[in-house]
C-alpha cells in the first residue's frame, strides 16, 4: 500500500475536522526526522529477515477472507475449527476500543511482550495452520509474521497489508465506487487507536470499551490529565467531565488542587519548544474552583451515585450530590451530641454523609456524655429505594468509608444486567438496625425504618407515642421528603422537644424548586399559560428548555407550594432561617 504524499500545509491541518467547518487541529505537534535502530522496539536479541514474513494480503482480499471466516463460524462447526486464526498484534489499550470480527487480542501491554504471548497461544497449533495477523499501520505485524515463520516454523502466515489504516481507506473507496449498489459494512468494529493527537479514528459506532471510572460502554480514549500519571485510559463523556479528564479520585484531587504546574506549559521536545499549551489545575467556573479547594469526599460516594443511576435511573437526580453532601457532613460534625434524623433516605447518599459527621462527633465526645449516644435515624417510604439503601448502609457498616467500601459498592452495580436488574435483596423487616465504630472505638447506631407515611410517623414521635420515640432529641433533622407537606414536617420538629432540641437545625432540600419559586413569588397562577406564551417570544433559543419546564403543570404547582412553605417558615417566630442557593436550594432553620 503506497503512502499518500502530503504537502507541509496539508500535514499541518490533517487532524479531525473541527466543528463548524473550522480548520482542523494538527494531529502531530511537530515534524521531526530521526535515524532509529528499530522502527518499533521489539526486545529481540537478534535480527530477523523482514522480507520473509508471510503473505502481504491486500485490504479488500482481507475483507472478503474475514467475511468467509464469519460464515464458516455461523454455519458448520467442523469447518470453523479449520478456519484461520486471526491475531491482533496490538496492545490491550488498542484492542479494547476496536477489533476485527473473529480476531483474538494478544493481551499485551507493550510490543516486547508479543513473543511470549505468541508462544502461549500457539504452543499446540499445527505448523501448517493458517494464521492471519494485523496491526495499526502494517509494521508490527511484519515483525510478528517474521517471528512466526522464522522462529516458530509456521508455514501459512499472512498479514493485512498497510494495517487497519489501509483497510479503512480502501473499504471507504470501494464503498464509493459507482458499481456498488449498497454499502459494504466494515469487518472492523469500533475505533482504530492511532498514535497522534486524535488518539483514535472512529470506523464504526460500536462502543467496544469499558469506562475506567464507571464501567459503562464507551470507546473514547484519552490520557489522564494528571501529568504525573498520564495513564492512557478509556473513559465515557460523563466521567470525563466529572473527573476533569483524570482516571481516579486521587488524580482528580491533584489536578483540581493545582498541585501540578498551572497555566500554560510550553514543553521542550528534543530542544524544540512546542507551541501547544497544556493547562493543568485551571478552573472553568467558580463551581470547579470551589470544588478544587474543598476536601474531596471518599470515592465510595461516587460508587453509591453510580449504583443509584444503575438501579433506580428514574430517580438518580434526587441524590444529594458532592457539595450538598459535604455540607450535610459539616453540619452533623458541628452538633454537640451527634444525633441526626433524616426524612427521605432514598439510596442513603445523604444518610452516609450525616453518619460521617456523627462519627466525627463520637470521636471527640467525653465518656461522661455517653448518656446521649451519637445516632442516626432515617425513614423511607419507597420499597425499592429502601432495599437499595439497606444494601448500601450494610456495606458502610462493615467496611466504613474507605476503598473497601467503594469496591463492595461497585460489586453491586457490576452484577446488574438485563437478566438480573435487581441485584440487592428485598428487605422484609420494617427496621434495619446497624452500627459502625468510630476511630476512637465508640459505636454509633444507624436505624433505617421503612414507613408507609413519614409525616404520620414523625407526628406520632412528636406526641411521645409509637415505637420510634427517640431516647433523647436530635441535633439536626434533614427533610428531603414529600414537598407538599413541608410546613407539617417543620411544625412537628418545632413544636416538640422530643424530636428536635432547642438550638437544633432543620435542613430542608429543594427550596428553590428548579428556580420556579421566582415565578411563584410573583403571584402567577399555575393555570396562567398566557403570560408564559407571550414571554416566550422574547426569550432566545437557549432558554426554551426553561420555558418548557415552566409549562409543566406539576412542577409549577409544587413551586407554589414550596414558595408558601418558604414564606411561612421565614415568618415563624419559633425559627431563624438562612436559605442557601446551593444546588436546588437548601434552607437552614434553627429552632429557637
Amino acid at each position: 500500500i503506497d503512502p499518500l504524499p502530503l504537502s507541509m500545509e496539508e500535514f499541518s491541518r490533517a487532524g479531525t475536522q473541527a466543528e463548524g467547518g473550522a480548520v482542523p487541529q494538527p494531529p502531530f505537534r511537530g515534524l521531526h526526522i530521526r535515524v532509529r535502530g528499530k522502527i518499533v522496539a521489539d526486545g529481540l536479541d537478534h535480527g530477523l529477515d523482514w522480507r520473509s514474513a508471510g503473505y502481504d494480503m491486500p485490504p479488500l482480499e482481507w475483507h472478503e477472507a474475514l467475511k468467509k471466516i464469519k460464515q464458516q463460524h455461523e454455519q458448520i462447526e467442523e469447518s470453523a475449527e479449520s478456519a484461520p486464526i486471526i491475531l491482533d498484534c496490538r496492545n490491550s489499550y488498542e484492542t479494547d476500543v476496536g477489533i476485527f470480527e473473529g480476531a483474538e487480542p494478544l493481551g499485551t501491554e507493550n510490543f516486547r511482550e508479543s513473543w511470549d504471548a505468541l508462544k502461549d497461544r500457539l504452543q499446540d497449533t499445527p505448523k501448517d495452520a493458517p494464521i492471519m495477523t494485523y496491526c495499526t499501520g502494517g509494521i508490527r505485524c511484519v515483525k510478528v509474521g517474521a517471528y512466526l515463520t522464522q522462529e516458530m516454523g509456521f508455514t501459512n502466515v499472512s498479514r493485512l497489508a498497510g494495517g487497519i489504516i489501509a483497510y479503512d481507506r480502501k473499504l471507504r473507496e470501494a464503498q464509493k465506487a459507482p458499481e456498488k449498489n449498497e454499502s459494504e459494512p466494515s469487518m472492523f468494529k469500533g475505533i482504530n487507536f492511532v498514535f497522534d493527537g486524535r488518539l483514535g479514528r472512529p470506523i464504526t459506532e460500536d462502543a467496544m470499551g469499558v469506562c475506567v471510572t464507571c464501567g459503562s460502554e464507551t470507546s473514547l480514549v484519552s490520557n489522564c490529565r494528571n501529568g504525573n500519571c498520564h495513564k492512557r485510559m478509556i473513559q465515557c463523556e460523563s466521567c470525563k467531565t466529572t473527573f476533569h479528564g483524570t482516571c481516579s479520585e486521587a488524580c482528580r484531587h491533584r489536578v483540581l488542587h493545582g498541585e501540578l504546574v498551572t497555566g500554560s506549559q510550553r514543553q521542550e521536545v528534543d530542544g524544540q519548544e512546542s507551541s501547544q499549551a497544556e493547562t493543568f489545575g485551571s478552573y472553568v467556573s467558580l463551581d470547579t474552583y470551589s470544588a478544587g479547594h474543598s476536601t474531596p469526599p471518599p470515592s465510595m460516594y461516587r460508587e453509591l451515585d453510580f449504583n443509584t443511576k444503575a438501579l433506580i435511573p428514574s430517580g438518580s437526580h434526587m441524590v444529594s450530590g458532592e457539595s450538598q453532601g459535604r455540607l450535610l457532613k459539616q453540619f452533623a460534625s458541628m452538633t454537640r451530641h451527634g444525633r441526626a434524623l433524616e426524612i427521605g433516605t432514598f439510596t442513603a447518599y445523604a444518610t452516609s454523609c450525616l453518619l460521617e459527621g456523627v462519627l466525627n462527633v463520637a470521636d471527640i465526645r467525653e465518656a461522661s456524655e455517653s448518656s446521649e449516644p451519637s445516632y442516626v435515624m432515617t425513614m423511607e417510604r419507597d420499597s425499592k429505594a429502601y432495599d437499595v439503601a439497606v444494601a448500601h448502609m450494610k456495606i458502610v457498616s462493615e467496611h466504613g468509608f474507605g476503598e473497601e467500601a467503594a469496591e463492595a459498592l461497585c460489586a453491586i452495580r457490576a452484577a446488574v444486567n438485563e437478566h438480573n436488574p435487581q441485584t440487592v435483596p428485598v428487605v422484609d423487616e420494617k427496621v434495619t438496625k446497624l452500627s459502625i465504630q468510630s476511630q476512637s472505638g465508640n459505636n454509633v447506631g444507624c436505624d433505617l425504618i421503612h414507613v408507609s407515611d413519614a409525616l404520620a410517623t414523625l407526628e406520632e414521635m412528636a406526641a411521645g407515642k409509637g415505637e420510634f420515640v427517640p431516647e433523647t432529641p436530635f441535633d439536626v433533622v434533614f427533610v428531603d421528603a414529600d414537598k407538599t407537606r413541608l410546613v407539617e414536617y417543620a411544625n412537628a420538629c418545632l413544636s416538640s422537644d422530643l424530636i428536635l432540641r432547642k438550638g437544633g437545625l432543620i435542613l430542608v432540600d429543594n427550596v428553590l424548586w428548579k428556580g420556579l419559586v421566582l415565578e411563584a413569588s410573583g403571584g402567577g397562577s399555575p393555570d396562567d399559560e398566557a403570560s408564559l406564551s407571550s414571554a416566550s417570544a422574547s426569550i432566545d433559543k437557549d432558554e426554551k428548555d426553561a420555558i418548557e419546564l415552566r409549562k409543566n403543570r406539576r412542577a409549577r404547582k409544587l413551586a407554589n407550594k414550596m414558595h408558601r412553605f418558604n414564606s411561612a417558615i421565614a415568618q415563624d417566630d419559633r425559627a431563624e432561617v438562612l436559605m442557601l442557593p446551593l444546588r436546588d436550594g437548601l434552607s437552614v432553620i434553627r429552632k429557637k
